[in-house]
């Protein structure tokens, strides 16, 4: 009996011990850190050339406007431009991309930004002002660019961003990072276009991923991060087995005593 109880004890100090991380793997920017964990900071690793996509406006899509001109207030009909900083919805004001590609700026009328770059709508957006403002300066956002999150990360949701070369890095931190369990090795990606859903895979395990012409999101990306085998086993397998070490335990010392 006392040989089971010895054993019932050591697998369970096991079981523990597997669980635990040293200390010295996550104290930051330690004085005496372990010679392995040792680096140059002013070494270049490698390097990677990016492909880097360059998004363009799609109908639908929602932009805001602000236009700094030298036309005296009164008769600047964009003075009143919507913003990212405005206390309203900036997607209620900003916009709009119609089915035909075109923006309506009051005054001016439409205005086709379809296939183009933000950098050219904004140079085309100007250009339709200048015959009604002065030295117009136009700040033009993206405010639709929409991705979401779901998986192992710290917040699962919608996230809105207001860059138009968000990577796939970026897009997990806003979600709050990667959980313990996160399987780093195989992130999916569904995509929507041309009326298809298409799925890709991800490993950030491998450097090479920065150079993945996906690794840079497009709006209405869906980013699905899956748990690793361990967190299974850890909720189901390892409280099941010591449980079930417990009860062993617990009548193996109740029998000691009472046969």
């Amino acid at each position: 009996m006392r040989n089971t109880l010895t054993i019932v004890y050591t697998l369970l100090c096991l079981l523990l011990a597997a669980s635990c991380v040293p200390q010295k793997k996550l104290v930051l920017l330690q004085d005496k850190p372990d010679k392995a964990d040792q680096a140059n900071a002013d070494a270049l690793l490698k390097t990677f050339d990016l492909q880097r996509p360059v998004y363009t406006l799609k109908p639908g899509d929602v932009l805001s406007l602000k236009v700094q001109t030298t036309t005296p207030a009164e008769y600047n009909f964009l003075g009143q431009a919507t913003t990212a900083t405005t206390s309203s919805d900036p997607v209620l004001e900003g916009y709009t991309i119609d089915a035909e590609g075109n923006i309506l700026i009051p005054t001016v009328g439409k205005v086709n930004l379809q296939g183009l770059t933000l950098a050219e709508a904004r140079l085309k957006v100007t250009e339709a002002l200048k015959p009604y403002l002065t030295d117009p300066t136009v700040n033009m956002r993206f405010l639709t660019f929409r991705f979401s999150v779901i998986g192992e990360v710290g917040a699962q949701g919608q996230f809105t961003t207001y860059q138009d070369d968000i990577n796939l890095m970026e897009a997990i931190a806003n979600a709050g990072g990667f959980s313990p369990y996160a399987n780093r090795g195989n992130i999916k990606l569904i995509r929507y276009e041309a009326g298809q859903a298409k799925l890709y895979t991800f490993s950030l395990l491998d450097d090479n991923t920065i150079a993945q012409a996906n690794f840079y999101l497009q709006p209405n990306d869906m980013i699905v991060v899956d748990p690793l085998p361990a967190r299974n086993i850890r909720e189901n397998l390892i409280a099941n087995v010591s449980l079930t070490l417990s009860l062993i335990a617990t009548i193996s010392l109740l029998l000691s005593r009472f046969l």
